[in-house]
């Protein structure tokens, strides 16, 4: 078919090149210029002259289920994060930009509760209502929690529990629906703060043995750019139906 095209070209130039000097085969003149035009479509380089469509790198980074994940797009794991459940169509961008993801051991059962941490945990992104909002929360007053304090993450029973390595336990409230800013600590647990006196227990709860979702956030440093699907001009459809395309 190339070869068609070719010869197509060259004889509908050739005849219109004619009918310049011969005004009055109008359509003759219209017959070989089309002739001509569909020839050089037929053997245009289309591939050299579209550009592919190239996006930052999207990737997974944490799993609490089949349907709910958090997303990272952008490079060497760093961007904006998503919190996604496909199943309840809930997609909220907890960080717009520079996000890092959080490298200790992290386990989260719960559903309606929860909590995200920061990479330093310097803030927890808390939503009480399936990740449709989202607030920040943080470690119990007076204490901070740097890169690699907490040997444990785990979310269960609708309450964070956070183990520190001095082996300090941090807890968010229960009921889930408080507005405190800050979780509590079995250290002060023996203080009296109005409306907290809540009994943390020594140990974090076991998690379920039905629980599906990931034990780590992970990422891939090396993750490449995306390129989106081509949308085919109408001249490379034309000439992939004339058998010519490249």
């Amino acid at each position: 078919m190339l070869i068609v095209a070719l010869i197509c070209t060259l004889i509908g130039g050739v005849i219109f090149a004619i009918t310049l000097f011969k005004p009055r085969h109008k359509l003759v003149q219209i017959a070989s210029y089309l002739l001509f035009l569909l020839g050089v479509w037929a053997v245009s380089p289309v591939n050299n002259l579209r550009q592919p469509k190239v996006v930052s790198p999207s990737q997974v980074v944490y799993r609490f289920d089949e349907n709910r994940y958090l997303l990272l797009t952008g490079y060497r794991c760093q961007g904006q994060l998503y919190f996604i459940d496909d199943k309840e169509q809930v997609y909220y961008l907890l960080s717009a930009g520079s996000r890092e993801i959080y490298t200790e051991p992290y386990r989260h059962p719960a559903k309606n509760y929860i909590s995200i941490p920061l990479s330093d945990i310097s803030a927890i992104n808390t939503s009480i209502d399936g990740g449709r909002s989202f607030r920040n929360i943080h470690v119990a007053d007076g204490y901070w929690l740097g890169d690699h304090d907490s040997p444990q993450y785990d979310v269960v029973n609708d309450q964070a529990f956070i183990l520190a390595k001095d082996g300090n336990l941090h807890a968010s409230e229960r009921p889930f629906g408080t507005k405190a800013p800050y979780m509590l600590s079995k250290r002060d647990q023996h203080k009296k703060i109005l409306g907290r006196s809540q009994i943390i227990p020594d140990t974090i709860p076991p998690i379920p043995d039905d629980y599906t979702g990931w034990d780590k956030m992970q990422c891939d440093y090396d993750d490449n750019d995306t390129i989106l699907p081509d949308n085919h001009p109408l001249l490379e459809v034309f000439q992939q139906w004339l058998g010519t395309a490249n």
